[in-house]
């Protein structure tokens, strides 16, 4: 694996310059920037081209959301991970309806942090267990959903919203991995979409996370 390029955005410079320096010993990241506010979020997302971006979301001047959705229309192949304090479920929605594909929260320890960047830059999705939960949550309670997947397919969703891997779905399903494949290729095509990212991002979007 290749350097992954990381910018930092946060408002609290305690923070941003704390997470830039815990992420300095860690040989595949290395970060390229820091930004404390969302407007010079989107101009140094322009100049560095990172790969990951780290978003704060409440900022005093461009939020993280409007942030997000601004660098994403300009450079849909930079990953944003929302990371946050607030578990609320309006945030969460926007963030990802904003172009995000991961939502992690401040207390996460520095492996784990680690991991999301990795897991994220190789194309999964990265949500904190307890934002997962509240997302999966409203998954059960959507009907809609149900009528266009299989029960199987459905199981595997909620598996891949919790960035499982291929291999690691089949282990909880009890199933191959290549058949791990086939329904994850028939859930794209049935929802219209190209990769795991967008299959959380569409449920979200039609109201069913």
């Amino acid at each position: 694996m290749r350097t992954i390029k990381v910018l930092i955005v946060d408002d609290q410079v305690l923070i941003c310059d704390g997470i830039a320096k815990l992420l300095e010993g860690e040989k595949e990241i290395e970060v390229v920037g820091k930004a404390y506010g969302g407007q010079e979020a989107i101009e140094k997302a322009e100049q560095l081209n990172p790969d990951i971006i780290l978003m704060d979301i409440r900022m005093p001047d461009i939020d993280g959301i409007s942030a997000t959705k601004a660098i994403k229309t300009k450079n849909p192949s930079i990953q944003v991970i929302a990371i946050s304090v607030y578990e609320e479920d309006s945030l969460i929605m926007e963030m990802f309806r904003a172009g995000a594909v991961g939502y992690i929260l401040k207390d996460i320890s520095l492996e784990n942090l680690v991991n999301a960047i990795k897991n994220v830059y190789r194309g999964t999705t990265m949500i904190n267990p307890r934002i997962s939960r509240k997302l999966l949550n409203l998954l059960s309670q959507n009907q809609n959903l149900g009528e266009v997947l299989t029960p199987r397919e459905l199981e595997i969703l909620r598996e891949v919203a919790k960035g499982k891997s291929n291999k690691e779905i089949g282990e909880t399903l009890y199933i191959s991995e290549s058949t791990v494949k086939t329904h994850i290729s028939n859930i794209f095509q049935k929802l219209g979409i190209k990769n795991r990212s967008e299959a959380i991002l569409y449920a979200i979007k039609k109201g069913i996370l």
